[in-house]
């Protein structure tokens, strides 16, 4: 089996007092002593020797950016594929300085039935471009429009009908998932990775932070359990098979939307996603009247969504507020019929 090729790398020569740069048996000076600007000049080498031809389509351009984030172990590189087949059909062939507006609006036509994916898709677009100018790879960046955020969907279940969802679980798997969501409002992500180990039982919480998970935009954080939730998780772990908290058949899952998906139909709820469980217990939170910064440290959520959500759910925490806008008691007569 061949050895793998080692990667461009710096050296010191005897007696010499610059950095050089070894790559395939050859030893080049970088014309530096001190390593820093030798370490620079060795980035530089290296984005040369992965840099795309001169005349670098997109599609060429969207794949050098997925090596490079699949390179680097980014989350986002499961999804990223989706975003891009789309992309090569329509900008694939085409040079960066080919794309006008014209052809960026002719997508907009052709996707606008997927109002969501065509505006991460062209973020992409664009990132993948970004990506390319820093690297030295493209001269310049043509503008690309993307239609603006969808507004939040206001999809939510009461707690009632949560306890029904759990009701309707069949499989144990999918009532420890909809129990950990509703006693904390973790994402789905963070319950299918969650260990028992970061699971504490005696002094009920739950620690979401994975310590070999990348730092993302998607908080995480340690948040405290019921004791009656600390039990019902006690027996679960008991009949445990793995180190994962929400297992099937000795191995940990995936994903867990289709058997939610058959659950919500067993219910007689209309399918939701699992995250809308979690856009249910900021709700809940909201509507007993606990504080947005608590609701935003309790669900590792931004304190900007849970505002929103506390606006529409519980106006009453701004009551004081309106107190003091209230009109003089005397000028209620001028909107009094006479007579009344």
């Amino acid at each position: 089996m061949p050895r793998k090729e080692e990667p461009p790398r710096l050296v010191k020569l005897k007696n010499r007092e610059n950095w050089y740069i070894r790559y395939r048996g050859k030893t080049t000076t970088t014309g530096w002593a001190d390593r820093t600007e030798a370490e620079q000049c060795l980035i530089n080498v290296i984005n040369q020797l992965e840099a795309p031809a001169s005349t670098a389509t997109v599609s060429e351009l969207l794949e050098k950016r997925l090596e490079d984030i699949r390179a680097k172990g980014r989350a986002r590189a499961k999804n990223t594929p989706y975003y891009h087949k789309n992309l090569h059909e329509h900008f694939g062939k085409l040079l960066p300085e080919q794309i006008t507006s014209s052809r960026v609006y002719a997508y907009w036509k052709k996707r606008e039935h997927r109002p969501g994916g065509l505006r991460a898709e062209l973020i992409e677009l664009r990132t993948t471009l970004n990506y390319a100018l820093k690297k030295g790879w493209i001269a310049s960046v043509p503008e690309i429009d993307t239609p603006g955020k969808a507004p939040p969907r206001e999809k939510w279940l009461t707690q009632e009908q949560a306890y029904q969802l759990l009701e309707a679980a069949g499989p144990q798997h999918l009532k420890v998932f909809i129990l950990v969501a509703m006693s904390t409002a973790a994402r789905k992500s963070a319950i299918l990775q969650l260990t028992w180990d970061r699971v504490n039982l005696d002094r009920p919480h739950i620690d979401f932070q994975d310590p070999d998970r990348e730092i993302t935009g998607k908080r995480r954080t340690v948040v405290p359990i019921s004791p009656l939730t600390a039990n019902m998780l006690l027996e679960v772990k008991r009949s445990a098979q793995t180190p994962y908290v929400v297992e099937y058949n000795g191995k940990p899952l995936a994903d867990i939307k289709k058997s939610f998906r058959q659950a919500c139909l067993n219910a007689g709820l209309e399918p939701v996603s699992p995250h809308v469980l979690k856009h249910s217990v900021i709700s809940w939170l909201a509507m007993a009247g606990h504080s947005i910064d608590s609701i935003s440290d309790m669900t590792a959520t931004t304190r900007e969504t849970v505002t929103r959500v506390y606006r529409k759910w519980s106006p009453e925490y701004l009551s004081a507020l309106a107190e003091t806008l209230a009109p003089r008691a005397d000028i209620v007569s001028m909107f009094t019929k006479p007579g009344n």
